[in-house]
């Protein structure tokens, strides 16, 4: 367990472990969603933090091996301090957040918690003398001319899904800023409405106030004439708050594929700022 790898031998090991990362997220969400989904950051079957994790464990308990309880702290602190880094860094950028852990016990900022703290100290320990063997065996086995064209192959794909990805994260904050506009607008649009029949209440007790010692003819002409005035702006209130909704709908039905795909995705997907954005979207989207 020694791990004296070629540099392309390193990014096969770390190409092999997001894949693995995937299947294994994927497999999980699919069960729990009851539908199948591609989980995760890029389009392709990969979780980079998985790979970055694996290689960063390998290394971790190379100086501590004969040392479980060392490994297992050591990896424990390494890798939950790699995963706040990695969901600010990608908040920062993306304005989401692609994991979310604020109903956990025992978690900080929604970002990193115990539960998923002590799974990486126990993959720590696991992953040198259980799960790394086969892929140990498999580098031993593929030779150095084959190493390097795959991890050429890989390493174009892999670019070019994460330049894609990124450019449809950057879309989807646009996205998302433009859903939290056009919901506001409706909101606006609610509340003009509330306030019109809160008014014509208080106008119907004003004239009944006033009127008392009119004709019942009076009292209901001054009462047909404030509701038909209120009927008016009510209407017209309703035909923007229609046209509002087929304008969101219009626009979610435009969404890129990649982006419909983020969404359902990432069922733990959060934006601080815009959540009632990304909420609107997947209501919508489950309709679609």
């Amino acid at each position: 367990m020694f791990y004296d790898y070629t540099l392309p031998q390193w990014l096969l090991v770390f190409y092999i472990y997001c894949v693995l990362g995937w299947m294994f997220e994927s497999t999980v969400v699919s069960v729990q969603q009851r539908h199948p989904v591609n989980r995760g950051f890029l389009r392709g079957p990969m979780l980079p933090i998985y790979g970055f994790g694996a290689v960063m464990l390998l290394h971790v308990a190379l100086p501590l091996r004969g040392h479980p309880a060392a490994i297992f702290f050591a990896g424990m602190v390494v890798a939950t301090v790699f995963e706040y880094v990695v969901g600010v860094i990608m908040e920062a950028l993306f304005k989401v957040r692609y994991w979310d852990y604020s109903s956990h016990k025992f978690q900080f900022q929604g970002r990193i918690c115990l539960q998923s703290s002590l799974t990486w100290g126990a993959l720590a320990v696991i992953l040198p003398y259980f799960i790394h063997r086969p892929v140990e065996d498999l580098l031993e086995h593929l030779s150095p001319l084959a190493t390097v064209i795959i991890v050429c192959v890989v390493s174009v794909a892999f670019a070019a899904d994460v330049v894609g990805s990124v450019k449809t994260a950057l879309d989807f904050a646009k996205l998302l800023q433009e859903v939290d506009r056009m919901r506001a607008e409706a909101d606006v649009l609610r509340a003009q409405l509330a306030a019109q029949a809160e008014k014509t209440r208080r106008q119907l007790a004003e004239a009944a106030q006033e009127m008392r010692a009119q004709s019942a003819a009076a009292k209901e002409e001054r009462r047909q004439r404030i509701l038909a005035a209120s009927e008016e702006s009510r209407l017209q209130l309703h035909l923007a708050l229609r046209e509002a909704d087929s304008r969101m709908s219009e626009r979610v039905r435009r969404m890129r594929l990649p982006s419909k795909w983020l969404v359902r995705g990432n069922p733990s997907l959060r934006a601080a700022q815009y959540q009632a954005a990304v909420e609107e979207l997947r209501r919508r989207l489950k309709k679609s």
